[in-house]
């Protein structure tokens, strides 16, 4: 019998949130890790974001992730764990074996995106007026992951999930425009 979360579905999507969040992060200074030839702080960054995927895999089926995180993850999701035996211990070059494993973290970034940022949906769900960037940043189920906020934001305005939207300013002028997020329905 494996160990399974005692916590609410929010406390769910928050975690979800703080490991896709890092997953983003981590695949993001990778790629720019790669193209500027740092290959080993590349191999460091990609480490981390194969350790925020499986920390996710392990949250969507309510596990608790352990110490031995990689014992896990062979059990739950092999695929993962044969990405991380491709990044540490195949006869391929470095940047070879990086380019590989981005690739997977690419799919399943673009394959998570939606359901691992469903407290941003919920949020921007919560009321009918379009958001401002400083309404979500300061929103308390947000305000503690601002660091990464608009890089998420920007990953759901890129796939379509979310919209900016044009809103007159307070004195009805079109001089003081603001643009505003709402999800799309």
């Amino acid at each position: 019998m494996h160990p399974r979360c005692d916590s609410s579905e929010e406390e769910r999507e928050h975690r979800l949130l703080f490991e896709f969040a890092g997953f983003v992060h981590a695949y993001v200074q990778a790629r720019e890790e790669m193209q500027s030839g740092s290959l080993l702080d590349a191999h460091s960054s990609t480490l981390a974001a194969l350790h925020h995927w499986a920390h996710i895999e392990l949250a969507e089926i309510t596990i608790k992730p352990k110490a031995s995180v990689w014992r896990q993850i062979r059990r739950y999701h092999p695929g993962i764990h044969k990405l991380y035996e491709e990044l540490t211990g195949s006869t391929e070059s470095l940047e070879q074996r990086l380019k590989l494993v981005l690739l997977g973290c690419e799919f399943a970034m673009m394959d998570k995106l939606k359901t691992c940022t469903a407290l941003i949906f919920r949020v921007l769900n919560s009321r009918e007026e379009p958001w401002s960037y400083d309404e979500l940043r300061a929103h308390p189920s947000l305000s503690w992951i601002e660091d990464d906020l608009d890089m998420l934001l920007n990953k759901l305005l890129s796939k379509g999930y979310i919209r900016e939207v044009a809103v007159i300013g307070s004195d009805g002028s079109f001089n003081d425009l603001e643009l505003r997020l709402s999800a799309v329905v």
